[in-house]
């Protein structure tokens, strides 16, 4: 089945201890593709019981099956869940495609394949971690032999950004399990796609139940929260806007557990009037719209020094308006759709500021129509949206 053009809604349940099971409380949420709003699924909304069975689950295995093996035997296995994910790679790009709206193109030679890759460059990496061993002095002249030896951390809490869900997904869950840990996700309500999908990997290649875990569900008040709170999380890593990471860090407080965070922020670049003009207009497409600009790496705003001003927003404005939106499956298609409705009109409402203060929109600052244009403001032609303002003499 395709999933990307599936008029049958799914069913999003919580992977816990290698089942696929239902929220207790019954209760659920929509999930909506967004290209076009259709309906394309429910998700199973956890709370402070599905965490725990996930807590209860993850701690068994690292106690258990999981935490008895060598490295080597890690290794092996992790291999083999790339190996399955690249053959069931259709699966995962049609998964990425209906959560986000993206090209296949970018999800083809890019997100899914390097989400596999994830498992072996991790798995190869920790199999070839040395360990410490040196001997110091002592006064009785006998002298002493130290030495380091790697134990894993425990139950690793994983809470993924919906941008890119699968290769973020397993930036931070491969190299857990690589180190021994066992892994808790809490996917982001927007993809709930590639999290539900590799949990039918972990079973097909044999990973010991309870090492990969899987809890849907929102932030406050439900699994996120529930999550960070839990006692039995040894530590907790997390990719998202900063208001988020600061309520993580205060709940990981409790019990001084670890936290991994990379958080919101505004990516400058700069532009030289030496610059090759030809490679700076290629290199800021690339970093300002590449994923519709919900990168975290991308570049959200440009400093362009005063000569090759005017030259630069010309060539950025024909650069944004050649892009082309439209359905995932085209392979026309180079540009794809905000996550949501809702995000969508928070990116708008960012217009309105920088015209409030100043700004000149160039292009785009509204919501295309079926042919990509943007005809409700004037001198918009496309949704690639562009504001600046010129640097004063």
């Amino acid at each position: 089945m395709n999933i990307a053009q599936s008029t049958t809604p799914r069913e999003f349940r919580h992977f816990i201890g290698g089942e696929f099971i239902a929220s207790e409380s019954g209760r659920r949420f929509e999930k909506r593709r967004p290209t076009d709003n259709a309906l394309i699924g429910h998700i199973h909304e956890g709370g402070q019981a599905e965490v725990d069975a996930a807590v209860r689950a993850a701690s068994e295995a690292m106690h258990g099956p999981w935490g008895k093996m060598s490295v080597e035997q890690r290794t092996v296995l992790l291999h083999k869940v790339a190996d399955e994910i690249t053959r069931r790679f259709d699966d995962f790009v049609a998964a990425e495609m209906a959560d986000t709206g993206q090209p296949k193109s970018m999800m083809e030679h890019a997100f899914v394949p390097r989400g596999a890759a994830n498992f072996k460059i991790f798995a190869d990496v920790v199999k070839n971690v040395a360990t410490e061993a040196f001997q110091t002095p002592t006064p009785d002249g006998a002298g002493a032999l130290n030495y380091a030896i790697r134990v894993p951390k425990g139950v690793i809490g994983v809470i993924c950004p919906w941008n890119a869900p699968l290769l973020l997904m397993t930036w931070k869950v491969a190299p857990a399990l690589a180190c021994g840990n066992t892994v808790i996700v809490k996917p982001s309500e927007e993809t709930p796609g590639t999290a539900t999908l590799l949990g039918e990997v972990m079973n097909a290649v044999g990973i010991p139940k309870g090492v990969y875990n899987v809890v849907h569900g929102l932030g406050p008040n439900s699994a996120g929260e529930f999550l960070t709170r839990h006692a039995g999380v040894a530590a907790i890593t997390f990719t998202g806007e900063t208001r988020t990471g600061a309520a993580i860090m205060k709940a990981g407080a409790d019990g001084i557990r670890d936290v991994s965070f990379e958080l919101g922020g505004k990516n400058a670049g700069l532009v030289f009037a030496d610059c090759d003009l030809d490679a700076a207009i290629e290199g800021c497409m690339r970093s300002v719209f590449l994923n519709c600009g919900q990168v975290c790496l991308g570049t959200e705003r440009l400093y362009v020094e005063r000569p090759i001003f005017d030259r630069f927003v010309s060539r950025l404005k024909a650069g944004a308006e050649a892009l082309k939106p439209g359905a995932s499956e085209d392979r026309a298609t180079t540009f794809g759709p905000l996550i949501s409705q809702e995000h969508r009109q928070k990116v708008l409402s960012y217009y309105e500021k920088a015209r409030a203060e100043g700004a000149n929109v160039v292009t785009g600052g509204a919501v295309p129509d079926s042919r990509g244009r943007s005809p409700t403001v004037p001198g918009c032609s496309r949704r690639s949206g562009l504001a600046c303002r010129k640097p004063p003499r």
